[in-house]
């Protein structure tokens, strides 16, 4: 396996002989699945180095909110769209993520088949399973500690609470960028109609959202008079970067969207201060789930990041009876 896969200690995947995933390494082909920090790693290396950029295009017009990356290296790729560079085929399937993520299915000039989930949560349901010769699979709750029982309870419930707390103050969220907008859907899917109030990055990445089709209403600039006027009805929440949270103000209700939570769904933390256990990333019956129903062959668990690659693999192959081995 280790010819046509290696995972790099940066957290490059490298596939075939032209490809490079989610990290730098000189090659043809930077495939970015998603522009959370740990997915970009080199990346101005790469646009400097390598022939294309390869993305959803929403995710590239993410990206350029801080890299240049210029328009002829950028290579927007919609999901389920088969392109052949050099004799290696690449197609992006849609990942339950955030806005734009993707999953990786190459195929070698040889004919064999090698996929790569990136981040994902909903296998089955938002996550289409991938069926390679050869699986690559995230693994950030790759523990069996890491369970959420709760976890198609947690949009209904949160919302009960927002629902709740608008009726005293506004309500402000603090999240990572994407996992922000995730929740706004949610919010809107589940019959919340306060305005949202945003600025910034956050501001920017809503609106590249809403422009891909992404059905986020009532959003407005917190530099406009029209913000302005509703922030003055205290009717309304308002979203803010997860590390602004310890500079959380009183006058809110204050919710810290937190991937950490595996007890309760909402914790509070102070009066009006409280921790959702929201996450973008599949947890441990997740990942079980999808390696019990891909027809891969081989599993190989990413190990490149912040995760417990190691621990996934050892249970893939002890309870699963499946052959897997973690990278790098």
């Amino acid at each position: 396996m280790q010819n046509l896969v290696k995972i790099l200690p940066n957290g490059a995947i490298l596939i075939g002989e032209k490809f490079t995933i989610d990290g730098h390494y000189e090659r043809p082909f930077r495939i970015v699945t998603h522009f959370h920090a740990d997915h970009i790693m080199g990346l101005e290396k790469s646009i400097s180095i390598c022939d294309s950029i390869i993305a959803t295009p929403i995710t590239l017009d993410i990206l350029n909110l801080d890299y240049a990356i210029p328009p002829r290296k950028a290579f927007g790729l919609n999901y389920d769209i088969k392109m052949t560079f050099d004799d290696e085929t690449i197609v992006l399937k849609k990942s339950d993520h955030v806005i734009g993520s993707a999953q990786v299915l190459i195929t070698l000039k040889n004919g064999l088949e090698i996929g790569y989930t990136g981040d994902f949560k909903n296998p089955d349901k938002g996550t289409p399973i991938l069926h390679p010769d050869i699986l690559i699979i995230e693994a950030t709750y790759g523990k069996p500690d890491f369970r959420r029982p709760f976890k198609d309870d947690v949009e209904s419930l949160f919302a009960d609470y927002v629902r709740d707390a608008l009726m005293n103050s506004p309500v402000r969220i603090y999240g990572y960028h994407g996992k922000l907008q995730e929740i706004m859907l949610s919010l809107r899917k589940m019959g919340i109609d306060a305005p949202f109030i945003v600025g910034g990055k956050i501001s920017k990445m809503t609106n590249i959202a809403i422009k891909y089709g992404y059905n986020i209403s009532q959003v407005f600039d917190e530099s406009q008079s029209e913000a302005r006027e509703i922030m003055r009805d205290d009717w309304y929440i308002s979203f803010s970067h997860y590390n602004e949270f310890k500079r959380r103000n009183g006058k809110y209700f204050n919710f810290l969207l937190s991937g950490w939570e595996f007890k309760d769904v909402v914790k509070k933390i102070d009066e009006k201060s409280y921790a959702v256990s929201f996450s973008d990333h599949a947890d441990f019956d997740d990942l079980i789930y999808y390696v019990e129903r891909t027809s891969a062959k081989y599993i190989i668990t990413d190990g490149g990041r912040r995760s417990y690659g190691k621990e996934l693999a050892e249970y893939i192959s002890k309870k699963l009876g499946k052959v897997a081995v973690s990278m790098p």
